[in-house]
Formats: structure tokens, C-alpha cells, sequence
């Protein structure tokens, strides 16, 4: 029998069904199940903190070496933008590259590397990255263009224009309409220079159509439409864009040239007029001016000029080509007056045996010059009218041979140059 000094031991209870729990016991006689002290629960509930807690510390530690690598791709694409920008195009392929390793899923990263990759014509590399690109995401314009400039640069016109157009026509990520304004252009340049100026002619038309509102695409696609000899059109666009900017010095320069081209040489003169005033500093406006008033003061054939006045401005041409015709021919230490002579035993004249070499073709000019100066007087043309149009024939003949061989001539022989070169060719689409 306990003393009275002893105390009863603790009866536990079972922690599922209640049954008490003798405490040598790990298990419980009723249920069978096994019992766990406080202290377990305490040891488990640490142990699951401590997991958690590693868990949450590995997570930011990754997250932190994440944020550190975005951070040096962001460096080095930075880097890689400065190099473009200063046209160091080995240096910023490097650049883009380090960023890419850094963030390899960034597709900005690696379409910026591809055109680093172009501009140093290192194609091989810059398609590889650049069909991946496509690839994911065909509709994209920029991953298009810079396809289009890729294949330009290989020589597969095919393949470029067909990017070109897939551009246009792809999603633009902002601006689209000026992106698609601007790469139209960029297809007209290149239809241009491989010498396909009806193609070029019909994509310039389509964004004539579309009306840019920026005035430098404006500009580009005027002075391009003079460039296909389509000066109507290129009126156009020239006077929408003065319609918005009158002050723009260029534009009435090239509407100045859109006259000129037409053969309407006083409002050429009269564009040429306003360039200048707009910027005096602008000399090919200057020359232009000076051009456009001299032909309208020479021309022998505006409507409406009295004969006696074109009979005497014909007679002026056929004395300024004829001193042309001189001039030239001192230049080129050739006399006019008697043909050369060539060695007797030169069989390449064609004349050996009479030891004279054929008259060129300013010798012939000349000739047919003094056969036609007793007719070409202004007192002569005004009596026989129908000679002004023959003058006026011979003087444009004179003009055109004697400018590959005497390319430097004063402002009368450029003004009866360009009339001779209206009078030549086929009118303006």
C-alpha cells in the first residue's frame, strides 16, 4: 500500500479514443494506436519550420542570382544599342550575345543580335537566329524586315521581296502604320535598284494611296515617284505635303523638279523661287532657280510667243550650240575645220590606204553647222518659219553629243540640254 508522502502516478488518455493509458505504455490497450508526447509534436512542428524555411531561403536565393543575370543582360543589351548606334557591328553582336546568355528566352535580345549579325554581313549566323524567331511568331514585321534585308544582302530577290511584302502586311508591336509606311518604301528602293522601276512605281502608288501623314515619309515617297519618272504623281505628293508645311524648303524644290520634268517651266521657276526663299543656304535650289528662269527666258517654243520673238530665240540657240560645238572640240585638241589624219599602214580606221581617218562625229556636226548658218539668222527665220523647227533640231544634236565628251557647260547649254532632252524623250507616265 502506498504512503501517504507517495503520489499516484499520471493516468494518460488515449489521444484517439479516451481509454486511459498506462504510462509505460507507447501504445493505447483499447484502440492499439500510438501514442506521441508533446515533445514529438514540438520536434515534428521545428523540423517542418525549418524545411519551409530552406525552402523560402533557396527561393530567394535563386530568385536574387535570376535578378542578377537580367541585370548584366540588361547592361550588355545596353551596350550592345550604344555599338549600333556608333556602327560598331562586331563589337555589338558580342554585346547582344552576352545578354542572350544571360537571358535566353528574351526574343528582343536575340532579334537585335541577328541585325548586329547583318549589318556585319554575317548572315550564316544572323539567319540561323532569325528562323527560330520566325518560327515562333510569323506575323511578326520586324522579324519579316529584317528577314527581307537579310535576303537583299544575300542576292535572293525572291526571297527578299516576298519578306518585304510578308512585313507590311505582319503585326507591328507600336506605330504600325508608320512601320508599314516606311517599309514600303524601303520595297520601292529595293524594287529600284534591281531595276524594276514599273514594280517600284506600283508600291509607291499603293502608299500614295494610303496618305502618310509623316513628313518625311511624305518627302521620301515624292522625290522616289520623280525618281520613276512619274512626275504627275509625284505633284501629288509633293503638294500635299506644302498643304501641311509651306515652309519646307525641299518639298518646293522637288515640286520644282515635278514642273520641270512636266515642261511647265514657269511654275518650275516659280518652285524653284520658293525653295530659295525658304532656305537661301540651299544651293541646289539656287542652281535650280538659275536653270528654271534661264530655260523660260531661251525657250523658242511656249504657247503663245510671237514668231518673230521665237525666230530670234532659235537663232540665239543655233549660235550658242554652234560656240558650244567649238568649244568642245578645243577641249578635246580636235580640229574642226579638216578631218585628222590617221598613219597609212593603220588598218583599224577602216581608210588606210587613203591614210585619212573618218570624221567624227563633231567634225560632222560642225559641218552640217556652217551648211545651215546662213539659214539659222533670226531675219532668215523669220522669213522661212518652217527652219525654226530644223534649227532648233541641229542645236538639241549639238547638246547631247557634246555632253559625255565636254561635261562641264555654262547655263545656256544646260537650259537648250534639258529642252533637248524633253524634245527626246517619250512623255511622263
Amino acid at each position: 500500500m502506498p504512503s501517504a508522502t507517495q503520489t499516484a502516478p499520471a493516468v494518460a488518455e488515449c489521444q484517439h479514443c479516451g481509454a486511459e493509458v498506462p504510462p509505460e505504455s507507447g501504445h493505447c490497450p483499447s484502440c492499439g494506436r500510438l501514442q506521441r508526447d508533446r515533445s514529438t509534436k514540438i520536434t515534428l512542428a521545428i523540423a517542418l519550420l525549418l524545411v519551409l524555411a530552406g525552402v523560402i531561403l533557396t527561393q530567394w536565393f535563386v530568385s536574387l542570382h535570376r535578378q542578377t543575370e537580367l541585370g548584366l543582360a540588361r547592361r550588355w543589351f545596353a551596350r550592345g544599342e550604344q555599338a549600333m548606334q556608333a556602327q560598331l557591328y562586331k563589337f555589338a553582336a558580342e554585346a547582344y550575345r552576352t545578354a542572350l546568355n544571360y537571358d535566353r528566352e528574351n526574343d528582343e535580345y536575340r532579334l537585335r543580335l541577328a541585325q548586329a549579325l547583318v549589318a556585319d554581313n554575317r548572315l550564316a549566323e544572323a539567319h540561323a537566329h532569325l528562323i527560330t524567331l520566325w518560327a515562333e511568331e510569323p506575323a511578326n514585321g520586324e522579324v519579316n524586315l529584317t528577314l527581307a534585308r537579310l535576303e537583299a544582302r544575300r542576292g535572293h530577290a525572291t526571297e527578299a521581296v516576298r519578306y518585304y511584302n510578308d512585313a507590311i502586311n505582319s503585326v507591328w508591336s507600336d506605330a504600325p502604320r508608320r512601320h508599314r509606311n516606311e517599309t514600303r518604301l524601303e520595297l520601292a528602293r529595293y524594287l529600284m535598284q534591281q531595276r524594276s522601276p514599273a514594280r517600284a512605281q506600283a508600291e509607291l502608288l499603293a502608299l500614295l494611296a494610303d496618305a502618310p501623314t509623316i513628313p518625311a515619309d511624305q518627302l521620301m515617297l515624292a522625290q522616289m515617284l520623280l525618281e520613276v519618272n512619274d512626275p504627275e504623281h509625284s505633284l501629288q505628293a509633293f503638294s500635299a505635303l506644302l498643304t501641311k508645311d509651306s515652309g519646307n524648303a525641299q518639298a518646293w524644290l522637288g515640286e520644282s523638279e515635278a514642273y520641270l520634268a512636266l515642261g511647265n517651266y514657269l511654275e518650275a521657276a516659280h518652285a524653284a523661287a520658293k525653295a530659295v526663299d525658304h532656305d537661301p543656304k540651299l544651293e541646289e535650289a539656287r542652281s535650280q532657280l538659275e536653270l528654271t528662269r534661264e530655260i523660260a527666258r531661251i525657250d523658242p517654243a511656249p504657247r503663245g510667243l510671237p514668231l518673230s520673238e521665237r525666230a530670234d530665240r532659235a537663232a540665239r540657240a543655233f549660235d550658242t550650240a554652234l560656240t558650244r560645238l567649238q568649244a568642245c572640240a578645243s577641249q578635246q585638241h580636235l580640229d574642226l575645220a579638216a578631218p585628222a589624219t590617221a598613219p597609212a599602214n593603220d588598218a583599224s580606221t577602216g581608210s588606210a590606204a587613203a591614210g585619212v581617218a573618218a570624221p567624227n562625229s563633231l567634225q560632222l556636226l560642225y559641218t552640217s553647222g556652217l551648211q545651215k548658218q546662213a539659214d539659222a539668222t533670226a531675219q532668215a527665220l523669220r522669213k522661212n518659219p518652217d527652219a525654226i523647227d530644223p534649227t532648233l533640231q541641229y542645236v538639241f544634236e549639238v547638246e547631247n553629243a557634246t555632253v559625255p565628251i565636254c561635261p562641264e557647260m555654262s547655263l545656256a547649254d544646260r537650259a537648250l540640254l534639258t529642252l533637248a532632252q524633253h524634245e527626246s524623250e517619250p512623255p511622263p507616265k
